[in-house]
């Protein structure tokens, strides 16, 4: 396998992409998620590199296997080999064997007496497609043999910890008169690769300021409130302590209220004082009380690519 280290990293990029998508986008989306899944095993140098020598024997009869697993008549257990890389064939043999008729996926479910279509590609996501992602993207990273970000996050995140690009957002919460200080938390967060919400880059001429709003705080995982001798529970701001109580109560650990106090006497809202609440005299003080509080963290330590660019 002659592979340069961008196309070696593309390909694990590519992976990533397509192990999310099919593992975590809506379910009205499974069926095109799955097969480009497939696609990429099949035709990906580097998938191909770790997987065709678990198929040099012979592939695993997919066909067979589902006939005597998934039926009717027959207990809600699955035979899955012992042999890691056996175990591995089998389950690609079965991701192609799924990818290639809609219906199967649903017959999946029912032998295990799933009515619904979306509980049965959930079913068959957990018994099935997670197991061979897991595995698969192990042996991808030691494969690349290249010490990448993209390898590093392959081998070091849970599936379960890697939040949808619509989930990681940070809504800054301010009054008008208070955005220089805002400004200043914005430009820091997006320097550290986070993605923060704030109202003039954000909403266009012509926006639809609530529904703007309403959409800033569905896509964040955090609310940061601004608390000045400026800020007053009113009118905007009023709506945007309801929104994020809303989030709170939805989204629960995956979203984070934090409230940053400028001034001890400073008044704050009723509703955000049972939530994450700290008195900062500067800024330096209130934007490491905001990374602490985040439910997400950092992306891998890395050199910059201009440090070891040849």
């Amino acid at each position: 396998m002659n592979m340069t280290k961008e196309q070696t990293a593309t390909s694990l990029r590519t992976f990533k992409s397509r192990r999310d998508a099919v593992l975590h986008d809506d379910s009205s989306t499974f069926e095109h998620s799955l097969q480009r899944f497939v696609e990429y095993c099949q035709a990906d140098v580097l998938a191909q590199a770790v997987l065709a020598p678990l198929l040099e024997g012979g592939e695993p009869d997919a066909d067979a296997w589902w006939k005597e697993n998934i039926s009717e008549d027959r207990d809600a257990n699955l035979v899955i080999p012992s042999n890691p890389d056996d175990e591995l064939a089998l389950r690609y043999e079965i991701l192609k064997y799924v990818a290639s008729s809609s219906e199967r996926v649903f017959s999946f479910g029912f032998h295990f007496h799933k009515m619904k279509l979306d509980e049965s590609i959930e079913l068959f996501r957990t018994i099935i497609v997670r197991p061979f992602a897991e595995e698969f993207g192990s042996r991808l990273s030691d494969a690349a043999n290249l010490a990448t970000p993209e390898a590093r996050e392959l081998q070091a995140v849970p599936y379960e910890r890697i939040p949808n690009v619509n989930e990681t957002r940070i809504f800054l919460s301010h009054k008008s008169v208070d955005k220089p200080i805002v400004f200043r938390y914005y430009s820091a967060l997006k320097l550290l690769g986070f993605e923060p919400w704030l109202d003039e880059p954000d909403m266009p001429a012509g926006t639809n300021l609530e529904r703007a709003i309403l959409q800033g705080f569905e896509e964040s995982c955090a609310a940061v409130f601004f608390i000045t001798q400026n800020f007053k529970d009113e009118k905007y701001l009023a709506a945007e302590v309801d929104y994020a109580v809303m989030q709170k109560r939805s989204k629960g650990k995956k979203f984070a209220i934090i409230t940053l106090c400028y001034l001890d006497d400073a008044p704050v809202p009723k509703l955000l004082k049972p939530y994450i609440f700290k008195r900062v005299s500067n800024d330096l003080d209130g934007f490491a009380e905001l990374i602490r509080a985040l439910p997400i963290e950092l992306s891998p330590i890395r050199w910059k690519a201009e440090v070891v660019r040849d």
